[in-house]
């Protein structure tokens, strides 16, 4: 026993000597820590009071300076373009119409008025002009005054037609449609067609547009795209409008002719009353309309035929093909073939999205593959000939963009390319005197417009 305790009194002395010794250390870590704070006061008093620039006595002389001095470019404030405002306290806010764009997001995003104000602003223009006619494109100006009410307000519509808004003496808004003044004169244009009815028309120095006028005219006669040949003549007589001397558009086709290896096809503008929209005759006053169109396009190849033993593309096997197939790019308007009523419109499994239409003479045409439909054309509704139903496409079992056209005759399949079209309703008896009165002079007219004889072939000879 007395020996363990013994033992036991040894270690404790020896525990005790680290204690002792450790006292020495810690004074040597003091004195290190008061001689970095000393050396931290002297770098503070470099920086805040001996050193020029960063001195207490320098950011003070800077910091009353500061504004007298001009910002660098990077920090020059940025002047916007639009909303500008001037000395009297009125602002100007210039743009143009954006896609999808309403008047009242206009007003409201690009203005900054408050639902209120582009209200008032609305409802002034709504009587003189129907704002679902606003088209992107279009140019407008926003004039406000103090406050951010608006005093004035433009929308170019056309290039003839301009809408203007002005708060009066009494502060209610005024509006104005001004519509500049035009004139109509009558032009004649011939050509002979060298590579395209287009670049002939390009080439007598008229606007493209024309070309659609006259594909309209003989829609029922001639295919464009596959019925024109070089050496082709065609000659017109329409109505052009000027806005001083700038052409605007053109209005009527009030004569044409077109003559090719299939014949020579005239029509001329008659309304057998006066003030009512005319339809188109021949000299004879027989109906250039007839029971369908030569092409349901303006523009369009024949890619595959009607042929009721066709092997199927997509299926691989013996597969009638009961109508003509037209190649176009997606999106070319579709044009409804006749007169009728529309009996089916929408997705109708391999033939995709697909418009059928019921004729008044026992035929129902069937138009396939579309990509859309033209909004406002309901199941039930009467059109006639020539009203976009649709848009060409892709969809259903289709290798490729393009319209399928079917003609039914009495519920059966027929080639409507080997129909005898007939003819609609001509000038009556009664009005015939009249009708040859009146387009006689447009038959002489229409004579008279010289063609340029075509270029002499020069043939090659052996040196």
């Amino acid at each position: 026993m007395v020996d363990k305790r013994t033992r036991q009194g040894k270690n404790s002395s020896r525990a005790v000597l680290p204690e002792v010794g450790g006292r020495a250390p810690a004074r040597r870590g003091t004195l290190r820590l008061f001689f970095m704070l000393g050396v931290l006061v002297l770098v503070n008093l470099y920086v805040f009071v001996w050193r020029d620039g960063t001195s207490i006595g320098a950011v003070r002389d800077k910091a009353n300076n500061i504004g007298s001095a001009p910002l660098p470019a990077a920090a020059q404030p940025i002047v916007p373009t639009t909303g500008l405002t001037d000395p009297s306290g009125s602002r100007t806010v210039d743009g143009v119409v954006a896609k999808g764009e309403s008047l009242g997001k206009i007003l409201r995003s690009k203005a900054g008025l408050s639902a209120a104000a582009a209200d008032e602003l609305i409802r002034a223009v709504g009587p003189v002009f129907d704002l679902r006619g606003l088209r992107d494109g279009q140019r407008y100006t926003i004039t406000m005054g103090e406050g951010g009410r608006v005093v004035g307000f433009a929308l170019v519509v056309s290039k003839t037609v301009t809408v203007h808004v002005e708060r009066d003496a009494d502060g209610v808004l005024g509006t104005l449609k001004d519509e500049a003044q035009t004139r109509i004169e009558v032009r004649e244009v011939g050509g002979r067609i060298a590579s395209s009815l287009y670049a002939t028309v390009k080439g007598a120095g008229e606007d493209g547009a024309l070309v659609s006028f006259f594909v309209d005219v003989f829609a029922y006669d001639v295919d464009f795209y596959n019925d024109t040949r070089e050496g082709d003549t065609f000659r017109v007589v329409v109505e052009k409008e000027f806005k001083d001397q700038e052409f605007l558009r053109y209005r009527r086709i009030l004569a044409a002719e077109y003559a090719g290896k299939d014949g020579t096809y005239r029509a001329f503008y008659w309304s057998p009353t006066e003030g009512k929209a005319g339809r188109y005759y021949d000299e004879t006053g027989a109906s250039v309309d007839k029971s369908m169109l030569k092409t349901p396009l303006k523009f369009a190849r024949v890619s595959s035929g009607f042929n009721p033993r066709r092997m199927h593309p997509v299926l691989h096997r013996v597969k009638g093909h009961f109508g003509t197939d037209f190649a176009c790019p997606v999106g070319t308007p579709v044009w409804a073939a006749a007169d009728g009523v529309v009996t089916q419109r929408g997705l109708a499994g391999g033939a995709g999205n697909m418009v059928t239409i019921r004729h008044d003479n026992g035929l129902t045409t069937l138009y396939m593959h579309l990509s859309k439909f033209t909004s406002g054309i309901a199941v039930g509704d009467r059109i006639t000939a020539k009203t976009v139903i649709a848009y060409s496409g892709n969809t259903g079992l289709s290798t490729g963009p393009h319209l399928h056209f079917g003609v039914k005759q009495n519920g059966a399949y027929v080639d409507f390319q080997s129909l005898k079209p007939t003819r609609a309703v001509g000038v009556g008896k009664k009005d015939l005197p009249r009708f040859r009165g009146e387009t006689g002079k447009l038959v002489e007219r229409l004579g008279a417009i010289a063609i340029a004889p075509a270029a002499p072939v020069t043939l090659s000879t052996p040196d």
